[in-house]
């Protein structure tokens, strides 16, 4: 089977803009349906950009790390920016949660909504959703498990260094939460893993923002966009951004 590569979306409105950051080892499938659903009923300008080696083949991930994609999301920033718009909204989830976080840290955003978020996660955690995610992959071109099994000791085989850089970057983030005045939304799911119930209640009580809220979704696994509460979801997200 053929997998199409992903792409970008940028859907041009009015002057409400968002940028939109996906979670690690996806792509802009994790927002497509949200930033069109925004830029539908309240018009605004959608930004979903795509970093470096995500939506194609796994073997692009191998010599990247999170220096790389933090890269991307600034550059994303910048790009509005430079496009001539001066409020800036940010929706992420997961690694695109963190990176909205210190992008709020560092810039002046208009509004932010975070969606499973992590506190923390190992070196071998991630390493494993690397891993977990090429066979999926592979699995998805149709290839047998023997084709599959000589394909992976290169991911199997990689050094915790990157991974362990992942962590930091996280770890860093999170310490400087209270850096954000922005208004802020939290979202996590009551079917994802307990950490994300953790992390979203830490950001709450952490972050020196006025108007802050923080809701569970009760029927949400971590891909909070693509899963059963997706319209209320959306919803409250438009609530908010309005």
């Amino acid at each position: 089977m053929l997998i199409r590569p992903a792409k970008e979306l940028f859907l041009k409105g009015n002057e409400t803009v968002i940028l939109f950051l996906h979670s690690y080892t996806s792509h802009t499938r994790d927002m497509k349906k949200l930033a069109e659903y925004l830029n539908k009923h309240i018009g605004c300008t959608c930004y979903v950009p795509l970093y470096k080696g995500h939506g194609g083949q796994p073997e692009a991930l191998l010599n990247m790390n999170i220096n790389d994609w933090w890269k991307d999301a600034q550059e994303a920033y910048y790009f509005l920016q430079q496009q001539g718009y001066k409020r800036i909204s940010i929706i992420g989830l997961s690694i695109g949660g963190i990176f909205s976080l210190k992008l709020a840290q560092e810039e002046q955003i208009e509004r932010l909504i975070v969606m499973s978020v992590p506190k923390d996660r190992t070196p071998e955690h991630l390493k494993r959703r690397l891993i977990d995610y090429t066979r999926a992959y592979k699995q998805l071109e149709g290839k047998t498990t023997e084709e599959i099994a000589k394909e992976l000791p290169p991911f199997q085989e990689m050094s915790l260094h990157s991974f362990e850089m992942f962590q930091q970057f996280i770890h860093h983030t999170m310490d400087h939460v209270s850096d954000i005045t922005a208004p802020l939304a939290i979202y996590y799911g009551n079917k994802d893993d307990s950490l994300y119930e953790i992390s979203a209640n830490y950001i709450y009580e952490n972050i020196s923002s006025s108007e802050k809220e923080i809701k569970a979704f009760p029927n949400s696994t971590h891909l909070m966009t693509l899963g059963k509460d997706q319209n209320l979801i959306f919803e409250e997200l438009m609530s908010f951004i309005n």
